[in-house]
Parts: C-alpha cells; structure tokens; sequence
C-alpha cells in the first residue's frame, strides 16, 4: 500500500494525503475519506521515506518540569490525544525544575531533528529566553505568557485574586500565603500577584500578608503551613498556589487543631484530584490542563505547516470550584 493508493482509494489527490499525514489544512470531507481508507487498508507511512525527504522525524519533543504532577499528566495526554492523532510520537524529557537540564533538552531535541518542541514553562532566566528565541525548531510554551513567542497560558492571576476575594467575602482577614519560586512568573509570581491586589482592592495591606515559599510537593505546603502557624496563630485565611501544597497546609491545619472552614479558611489552585476526596473537600481554581495540552498541539502542528506564522498567545479561562473550604 503506497500513499498514492490511499489517495485513489479515497478519491483525492496525493498531496491531499500527504498534508493529512502531516497535520495540514484540509476539508472535512477529504479529512474523512483519508481517515477511512487509512483504517480500513492499516497502511502506515514509510518513516525512514519521510525522514529523508523532510530531514525530520515523525516525533515531537516534550520538555516537562516534573513526571510525578497531575497537572504535567493532564497536559501531556492533551497532547498525545492531538499528536498521535497525525501519527506524531512524543519524546518526553523531564527538567526536574533545572533550567541547566531544560536548556540541555532543547539542544538534544534539535540535533535529533524531531519536528517541534513543546515545553512547559517553569523556571525562567535570561538564559533560557535566549534559547527559546534561537530554537530552530517549531517551539510551543506552555504554562506561561511570553511575548513574543507562541504560548498556551492560564488567567493565573484572574484565578487567585477570585479565591482571595471569594475568602475575603466569608470574613476572613488574617491571611497567610503558600507561594512558589518567583522564577516561575505563572505560579510564583502572577497567582500573588494576583492575592495582593484582592486584599489591596478589600482594603487590606497585601504587604503585611506573611508569604512561604514551597516546592510544589504536600510535603512542602505541610512544613510551611506548620512554621506559619507557629509565627502567626491568629491565621484565618490560607491561599495556596498550588492544590498540592494546599493539601499539606490542610493536614497541618487538622493535626493542629483548626477546622476548616470553622476557624479557617483555604483554597489552592489547580483543581487536583485529592481536592475531591480531602476532608474537607478542597476549594479550587480549576485549570484546563488537558485542553491546554490540546491547544499547544494543534499549535504546533500549524506551525509545522508555516514556521513564520505570528505569535500565537492563547489564553485559557478558569473556574472555581468551590467545595467549603473557604
């Protein structure tokens, strides 16, 4: 079965099939007819056919911070879902948060001429931006808001300043908050910036607010949220930046004796799956991670088609799930 069959067979022109193959603008029409043919004969391209002609294998990097998160499995299956849908293979690599190790896979991922990058924003340097700008590849962020490049981000901002409203409306007034590294301007640095300006905009003096940095594991959010306690008891307000550092910070707050949301309030974000079997079940912004993996894809995918293509900047919207806790 040769590609100029499955196009006789479906009743289209050979190049038809070969921008359906590589994710190319098409009718629905043909898109279906293709699609048909292909699962009723099993017929595959030729890989190493294709190689030689484009200099490109049929893979796409993908650049991660972290295996073992909810949000990082959610976005790579959004992904998946798109890529291999135009016979696409993903290669993962994980960073581990090193921005050393990040900028090490953008190199490797080049040299082994896959079609396109896509990578999860997490700490940012200069260093890194310079990299991004000379990437010779199609590169799709996601995670983060740069101008300039092509980017699937969250309103995380938007997010917080709600669920700090949102507390603010039950009454609470003693706030502390559990952060993340700055570095990573979406969760470090936009979800307080977006906390501050809610207490601003209630009247409250953000500055004042007490702020714990953690690393994005249970673990952290619990220590921090038991140092807090110890230097500010009167605490009745806790805001998390992420679901998984919340979930340590409501152990903390249990095994101490607080009740939430009797005594205190609190609320993360990201919508984590423990959020609904916690006790109580925890308030959330959602974020649509898998959708997002979907978008940065379907991005990419384009871009492959026209590498000159203007920057793409998709914004996702949230929800807020709100389960009692706050």
């Amino acid at each position: 079965m040769t590609l100029k069959e499955v196009a006789r067979l479906a009743g289209v022109s050979p190049s038809s099939v070969s921008r359906y193959l590589n994710g190319g603008p098409l009718s629905r029409e043909k898109r279906a007819a293709i699609q048909a043919v292909i699962q009723r004969t099993g017929y595959f391209p030729n890989q190493a056919a294709h190689t030689l002609r484009t200099g490109r294998v049929r893979q796409v990097g993908v650049i991660v911070p972290r295996i073992h998160s909810d949000a990082v499995s959610q976005v790579t299956a959004g992904m998946a879902e798109v890529l291999s849908r135009q016979g696409y293979l993903p290669i993962l690599g994980c960073t581990d948060r090193n921005p050393d190790q990040e900028a090490r896979y953008l190199e490797l991922m080049q040299a082994y001429h896959v079609a396109g990058i896509i990578l999860m924003g997490s700490l940012v340097t200069e260093e890194l931006l310079e990299l991004y700008r000379a990437c010779r590849l199609p590169l799709v962020i996601t995670g983060q808001r740069f101008p300039g490049f092509h980017c699937v981000f969250h309103e995380d901002y938007l997010a917080m300043r709600e669920l700090a409203k949102r507390m603010l409306d039950r009454g609470r007034r003693r706030f502390v908050y559990i952060g993340a590294d700055e570095r990573d301007v979406a969760v470090g640095r936009e979800r307080l910036r977006g906390a501050r300006d809610a207490l601003y905009a209630g009247g409250r003096n953000a500055e004042e607010m007490p702020v714990a940095v953690g690393d994005f594991t249970w673990e952290s959010g619990y220590w921090r949220m038991c140092q807090l306690l110890e230097n500010f008891p009167e605490t009745d307000g806790v805001l998390c930046a992420t679901d998984t550092l919340a979930q340590g910070a409501l152990l903390a707050l249990r095994e101490s004796g607080r009740r939430v949301p009797e005594d205190v309030g609190i609320a993360g974000v990201g919508d984590n799956w423990a959020d609904q079997i916690s006790v109580p079940r925890l308030t959330s912004a959602c974020l649509d991670q898998f959708q997002c993996g979907r978008e940065a894809a379907s991005i990419l995918l384009q871009l492959m088609e026209d590498p000159t293509s203007a920057p793409w900047q998709k914004s996702l919207d949230y929800a807020v799930a709100d389960r009692g806790s706050l």
